[in-house]
């Protein structure tokens, strides 16, 4: 049965105002909560002494010959990607005849992007751990890998969007992991980034179930594919962060600060795959209420 109140990613309904308003009223509690994480992780790691003391602690874990270098993850992260990503989201939808798909697809990423971009300008990060490490407040290129990560999601088809789900999805859980371990960003720049992605995918998708007049068409993961993908994600998410709290709990102990400067490999590896997690967290969490597309 065809249930017709879901508006998601391409397959946009013709429905009454009421359902129009019940679909929007889910994005619109998903942008809300996204913000709210945003502002909350900004509080609580950025204007709080604990929590840069925390975070330039496994800063400052990296080691020297890493600090600052760069992955094949990260490399494949530049202006003229960016634009060519935009691109092909966009005229992969417009193939299919989705316009307002094509639309949601390149305002996720741009939206998202500058988003980012202006956060990193204007958020102030106060001096309060005694460490001079400058703002990093969110990641750009974790924001770029999760944003481009949902508007594939948006702009293909049933058949190809688990594949290419599952594939992005380890990319940017690949990008979070190398700007963790090589001192770009810290684990809090991650969540504020994807925060900024799922804010954004709930105002475009607030958007098309208010505005877009495309007909319906078929266009639903079926349940096999929909449910095996939620459990390649979901096991990937519950071996990620089984490891970081392993790696943690092995290697730190409960007095962080005499643990900070002993075990900072072991810190670091924990956040790495702690900022691994919160990608395929996201992944997850948009998938699971963007089923249908």
């Amino acid at each position: 049965m065809r249930d017709h109140g879901e508006v998601t990613a391409s397959t946009l309904v013709s429905a009454t105002p009421a359902v129009r308003r019940r679909v929007a009223g889910k994005w619109v509690v998903l942008s809300s909560l996204s913000g709210l994480a945003l502002a909350g992780v900004y509080v609580a790691a950025v204007l709080t002494t604990a929590g840069q003391s925390v975070e330039d602690g496994i800063l400052r874990s990296v080691g020297d010959d890493t600090l600052l270098q760069s992955g094949s993850a990260l490399d494949a992260i530049s202006p003229s990607a960016v634009l060519l990503v935009v691109a092909l989201t966009m005229s992969v939808a417009l193939v299919r005849r989705r316009p307002a798909a094509a639309v949601q697809s390149g305002m996720l990423i741009v939206g998202a992007t500058l988003t980012t971009q202006v956060l990193k300008q204007f958020a102030p990060r106060p001096d309060l751990s005694g460490d001079v490490y400058a703002n990093s407040f969110p990641s750009g290129h974790v924001t770029i890998a999760v944003a481009v990560m949902l508007a594939l999601m948006t702009a293909f088809g049933r058949h190809a969007r688990p594949l290419v789900v599952i594939v992005s999805t380890g990319f940017a859980a690949v990008v979070a992991e190398q700007t963790v371990a090589y001192g770009w960003h810290r684990c809090s720049d991650v969540v504020g980034a994807c925060a900024v992605a799922l804010l954004w995918l709930g105002l475009v998708r607030v958007g098309a179930a208010r505005w877009a007049r495309e007909p319906r068409r078929t266009d639903v993961v079926g349940p096999k594919a929909h449910a095996l993908t939620s459990v390649v994600i979901g096991l990937a998410l519950v071996v990620c962060l089984a490891l970081s709290g392993a790696v943690w709990g092995i290697g730190i102990g409960s007095d962080m600060s005499l643990t900070t400067s002993s075990g900072g490999e072991g810190m670091l590896m924990g956040a790495r795959l702690a900022a691994a997690g919160v990608v395929l967290v996201t992944a997850w969490i948009a998938w699971k209420l963007d089923r249908r597309a």
